[in-house]
């Protein structure tokens, strides 16, 4: 079951990858982040894939690292770079200006997460 989860992991995402380079039409995907960010995305799920694979843990860690810090780059750019608006209204109760604020603020906490996971990681692997 293991192996069918990893060849998902790297078939989606050599298919963003793809879609990111302009290999494959994207016209039916609403695509609101940039190419470089859906690009990254196909790397985490292909990064993913192979750490699925690695029966090494040394491999196992190094590959993890490179995913927390994937997973940062992505979060990263939600939290200073994405358009208005991008972060949707989830709360009804809340007004538009603080649930934008708040989800920018949680992707924030969550690059602050997924690097200190990953510099732990790195920690592991040289100790």
């Amino acid at each position: 079951m293991g192996k069918v989860i990893a060849l998902l992991c790297l078939v989606g995402g050599a298919a963003l990858c793809a879609v990111a380079l302009g290999l494959l039409p994207a016209e039916h995907l609403a695509l609101e982040a940039p190419r470089s960010v859906v690009f990254g995305a196909g790397a985490v799920f292909i990064l993913a894939g192979f750490m699925l694979f690695a029966r090494d843990h040394r491999a196992s860690d190094s590959i993890a690292s490179i995913l927390l810090l994937t997973l940062a780059a992505i979060a990263g750019w939600a939290t200073f770079y994405a358009p208005e608006g991008t972060i949707q209204r989830v709360f009804p109760f809340i007004p538009v200006g603080v649930n934008d604020a708040l989800g920018r603020l949680l992707f924030g906490l969550g690059t602050v997460a997924c690097v200190g996971m990953a510099v732990w990681a790195l920690r592991r692997l040289f100790r």
